[in-house]
């Protein structure tokens, strides 16, 4: 089987990625520029269509607001249904990863190919119940899989602690591959550490890190990841 480009699994950057769905938009200029103070790797940013998901959230004119506010690198998360029709405005706007959902598109294959082409780092994201094994012919394709830990779009009671062997699996399942392993749901310094031992390098955490003294809470969280 092909591994594709490797990378040893000991060499593997930990990045928190911040969500900005959990931030105060009234004061969202201050608080970014408190994420580029303390080296935040990535911003994530779901984009929800009231379709694949009830809610509605952010969108390509958002995206290119925050690229002109923000250094960080623009992680965007596509909970949308058919995310084909939306990836070169999504693109357009500054993404500089889009992760889309295997359970949204029967046109995969392509929609990666298409975030390539377009020199953007492409990703898998599979909900909770989303069997792993589906990854297995794309792994060759993409940069990161994300994984979620509670219903995309929802609001859950928290991580779910069961899904540390769907982690592991997919870790097993990338091998030397240099793809990034991203979880998100209910991430805090309580468990992040257990997500790292899984083989997670990527943490999304929303409420966790913009309720409270974001500085102190970004702190927090790496040092539960040293």
């Amino acid at each position: 089987m092909k591994s594709g480009k490797k990378r040893g699994s000991n060499m593997r950057t930990m990045k928190l990625a911040p969500s900005v769905f959990g931030a105060g938009i009234g004061n969202l200029s201050k608080q970014l520029k408190i994420l580029e103070e303390n080296n935040v790797e990535l911003l994530h940013v779901d984009v929800m269509d009231g379709h694949f998901v009830e809610k509605m959230a952010f969108g390509p004119d958002h995206i290119k607001m925050l690229k002109e506010l923000t250094t960080i690198p623009l992680d965007v998360h596509l909970m949308i249904e058919k995310p084909e029709r939306k990836l070169d405005e999504v693109i357009d706007a500054g993404a500089d990863i889009i992760t889309i959902h295997q359970e949204s598109t029967t046109r995969l294959y392509s929609c990666i190919e298409k975030i390539k082409s377009r020199g953007v780092k492409a990703g898998v994201v599979l909900s909770p119940a989303t069997n792993e094994n589906t990854l297995k012919y794309v792994l060759d394709k993409i940069d990161m899989i994300l994984l979620m830990t509670i219903n995309p779009g929802e609001d859950g009671p928290g991580f779910h602690e069961e899904l540390l062997t769907k982690i592991k699996n997919v870790r097993e399942l990338i091998g030397n591959r240099d793809i990034d392993l991203e979880v998100d749901g209910g991430i805090d310094n309580t468990n992040i550490a257990k997500c790292k031992e899984a083989g997670v390098n990527v943490f999304v955490s929303g409420g966790y890190v913009f309720k409270g003294n974001i500085a102190e809470k970004i702190k927090t969280l790496r040092e539960a990841l040293k």
